[in-house]
This record gives structure tokens, sequence and C-alpha cells, in this order.
């Protein structure tokens, strides 16, 4: 049986209101579960900080050592420069790592720990 042109037009109107209500309906939710941006300012999470700073480190006693087997090789003097040199790059590596992890600090100074807390009353805690 075919369907008069009044039903039709009816049918395609109904149907393009409701598919008008779904659009607005997800548009809806789509932004109330939106992912937040990222934040630009950030220099990066944790394990970023974390890989920098060990990096910072190996990179100052690898350095160091090489420096020093190096001269222990030109000098025929076997452990002694390669021992001195572990030594100054283990302490450069850490003056580094104290440098950049004081520099982080100071960046994040801005951060509030801990005030999304709920506070608690002693008597609580008991």
């Amino acid at each position: 049986m075919p369907m008069s042109d009044e039903k039709r037009t009816s049918l395609q109107t109904q149907s393009s209101s409701d598919l008008d209500d779904l659009e607005r309906r997800l548009a809806e939710a789509r932004n109330r579960h939106k992912e937040p941006e990222p934040d630009e300012g950030n220099a990066g999470s944790l394990l970023g900080m974390a890989w920098r700073l060990s990096t910072e480190f190996l990179v100052a006693v690898l350095v160091g050592t090489g420096l020093g087997y190096g001269l222990d090789h030109l000098l025929g003097t076997r452990p002694l420069f390669l021992l001195v040199g572990l030594g100054f790059g283990f302490a450069a590596g850490l003056m580094s790592v104290f440098r950049v992890a004081r520099k982080m600090d100071a960046e994040n100074a801005h951060i509030p720990i801990g005030e999304d807390l709920p506070e608690t009353d002693a008597d609580e805690m008991d």
C-alpha cells in the first residue's frame, strides 16, 4: 500500500526533528564528558621529569668515566684516572640533578598541594 504524501511529509518532519534533538543531546553529552585540554604551561609529567633526572645523572657519570678511561689509556695508569673520572662524574651528576630539580620545583611552585583534601577533625581520627 502506498503511503500518502501527507503521512510521508509528517514522518519526515518528525524524524528530522528527532534527529535534531538527538544531535543536540549528543553535543551536550560530548561537552560534559570532554577530556581536559593539556596544560601547555606544565613542562611534562612526573615520569618525564624522572627520566630527565636519571638521564642527567647517567650522562655525567658516563662522561666522567669515559674521560678517566681515555686518560688512563693515554698515560698508561690503568685504574687511577678511571676512578678519579668516575668520582668527578658522580659528583657532577649529583650537582646536575639537584640543579634541574630546583628548577623544576621553582616552575611548579604555584601548584597547590593538598588543598583539595577535606578537612578532618582530630576527634574523627580516634
